[in-house]
């Protein structure tokens, strides 16, 4: 389990590779991905960044959640840094899912500034069905990339998106057949870094600058009630019921 870095003229391919366990972000992988961006930011040969998961079955699942079960996840002190760190990028980047996008993934995916999918896509908030508060942005970034209602929906359900929903919706910019997510991502990016650089830094910040919502406030929000709610009998009665594949039988408590 790793993540792969290509290179294509001034376009920077990070590929999550760990398609055992649909490409979930196993010991290190996180900080890799940090890091990996952050060599990619700095790179001045490097104009535009594309994600995408190995195989054509998953972008990425998240976590895996034996690790979210033991606990060791949160011994690193990373929290959402990795999946946030598109956000505050010079450089643009593309999110290629080519598959299940769930999670964290799907944080990353949000964090993107860009999304193109395969038509076997789907996007998922996984968090109430598991017992845990949806984090990393999902509660104050999703319902500016999709309708509010939708979002709610999405995230109080707990239901995926498919790739033709999430395209209806414009939450992707577009949908190709299966396989295809990373070409049409890479296609997307050869066309951005053909373009001024400094111009393309300056859109992407002027857009961000011109949202008025306050994400610190809501990150802080997000990450308190997280951990108060993962320490209740219910996220782990969530964790519980995934790997014994059963419905969870929630309290309340």
């Amino acid at each position: 389990m790793e993540i792969l870095r290509d290179t294509q003229d001034a376009v920077r391919i990070l590929t999550i590779a760990n398609e055992r366990i649909h490409n979930a972000f196993g010991a290190g992988m996180a900080q890799t991905l940090l890091d990996e961006l952050d060599e990619a930011d700095r790179d001045p040969a490097i104009r535009v960044v594309v994600v995408t998961g190995a195989g054509s079955a998953a972008f990425s699942t998240g976590h895996d959640l034996r690790e979210i079960e033991s606990g060791a996840y949160l011994e690193t002190d990373l929290g959402e840094a990795p999946f946030l760190r598109p956000l505050s990028m010079d450089k643009p980047v593309i999110a290629a899912v080519n598959g299940h996008c769930y999670a964290a993934a799907f944080i990353l995916a949000l964090s993107c500034d860009i999304r193109v999918a395969s038509e076997n896509a789907q996007f998922g908030s996984p968090g109430a069905r598991l017992g845990m508060l949806p984090e990393g942005g999902q509660l104050s970034r999703l319902p500016t990339l999709l309708p509010r209602a939708a979002a709610l929906e999405m995230m109080i359900t707990a239901a995926p998106l498919t790739a033709q929903d999430a395209c209806r919706l414009g939450f992707v910019s577009q949908v190709v057949p299966r396989g295809q997510a990373l070409a049409a991502g890479l296609a997307l990016a050869h066309k951005i870094a053909a373009n001024a650089p400094a111009v393309i830094t300056a859109i992407k910040k002027g857009v961000q600058a011109s949202d008025p919502t306050d994400y610190d406030a809501a990150l802080e929000y997000e990450f308190r009630e997280a951990r108060r709610l993962e320490q209740r009998a219910d996220a782990k009665e969530g964790v519980r019921a995934f790997f014994e594949k059963r419905a969870p039988l929630f309290t309340g408590q």
